[in-house]
């Protein structure tokens, strides 16, 4: 363990400022930089240090001596706060840098009908939201399994936010929408489940 942070290590951090970037490509992740400070004393990595503003349990990763880092696996929607910290050979660290908070972007879902809900007939209207990511064609199936489309193969839907579906059953049964979404060249997509619409 890390510890008898030395003066030169904590008065080398007040230098330090974390950065942060989006990656909005891939949900659940960010990019992380921060310049190395000028110092005499030899540094021999960085500490990143995260926690979930909900929970508040502190997560820690080891990045060596870069000076970036990109963190993947974070929950969409979840807002997210960072520091680094840098120690030296002897493994002495310093204070922490800056603290920088990041809300997630909720990433795309389905907004009507809400899911989990029993649909209200065989035609439904359908939206959705892109949830802050910059999606550039949605595609949409629905079927009666994940990952069927044995209901409804939209095609592209270019960019378009919603979509009428006619004669879906009304069985009660299960019934899944997938939303399908482009971004940066890369097909990803969602799951919603629903149950039908009962039997008239």
């Amino acid at each position: 363990m890390r510890s008898n942070r030395r003066p030169s290590l904590c008065v080398l951090m007040q230098l330090l400022v974390l950065m942060v970037g989006m990656t909005p490509a891939l949900a659940g992740q960010v990019q992380l930089t921060w310049d190395a400070p000028d110092s005499s004393t030899p540094l021999a990595g960085y500490m990143l240090s995260y926690w979930q503003e909900l929970t508040g349990i502190p997560h820690s990763v080891d990045v060596g001596p870069q000076t970036t880092y990109t963190l993947d696996g974070l929950e969409n929607g979840a807002t997210y706060s960072f520091a680094v910290t840098a120690y030296d050979p002897a493994e002495n660290e310093s204070g922490q840098s800056n603290v920088v908070t990041v809300t997630m972007p909720a990433g795309p879902t389905l907004v009507n009908p809400p899911p989990e809900v029993t649909l209200p007939g065989p035609t439904v209207h359908f939206t959705w939201t892109d949830g802050g990511l910059p999606v550039a064609e949605w595609w949409v199936y629905v079927g009666s399994s994940v990952g069927a489309n044995d209901l409804l193969d939209s095609g592209s839907l270019g960019s378009g936010l919603s979509l009428r579906v006619d004669g879906l059953p009304t069985d009660s049964d299960a019934i899944v929408v997938r939303l399908w979404y482009l971004m940066d060249g890369t097909w990803q997509c969602s799951d919603f489940h629903y149950t039908a619409a009962p039997t008239p």
